[in-house]
């Protein structure tokens, strides 16, 4: 599991995707990635302890034998057409705390806070977003329970 890995480490790179099953598909014939896990909803809690629930689709994949996933979400293009497939970056950390102070002090902006999200598949993690130089996203992710 990530706890037992060097930290930090890439954990995964999301990619948003107008049909989940087609991406599949294509992903897993060109390059002989396996399906590790669906996610049909998470449920993000707050610092201050607010729940939300929201129904999504997605999907993580790896190579065998390999530990990076990389994580299709379908979404829909945004009003304008035109949809940034790239979707953020995600750290594994051992101690999320430590790492957003990190993060900040390097120049990370927009810090989100830190939030609690379970997905199904018994996925439980911390996380924390930031903007890097280029206004990119960058997630910490501190696992709790579960794995990609």
């Amino acid at each position: 599991p990530a706890q037992d890995a060097l930290s930090p480490r890439f954990n995964h790179v999301m990619l948003y995707v107008s049909d989940l099953e087609a991406s599949i598909a294509f992903y897993t014939e060109a390059f002989d990635l396996e399906v590790t896990q669906r996610v049909d909803q998470i449920t993000v809690r707050t610092a201050d302890g607010t729940e939300s629930t929201a129904a999504v689709r997605m999907a993580f994949l790896k190579f065998p034998g390999q530990e990076f996933v990389f994580e299709l979400s379908e979404q829909v293009p945004n009003a304008g057409g035109v949809s940034l497939h790239y979707q953020h970056l995600g750290v594994d950390v051992i101690d999320i705390e430590a790492a957003a102070v990190r993060v900040q002090a390097a120049g990370g902006a927009d810090y989100t806070g830190i939030r609690t999200v379970r997905a199904t598949g018994g996925i439980e993690a911390m996380n924390a977003f930031f903007t890097g130089p280029d206004g990119e996203l960058v997630e910490l992710m501190q696992m709790v329970s579960g794995e990609f």
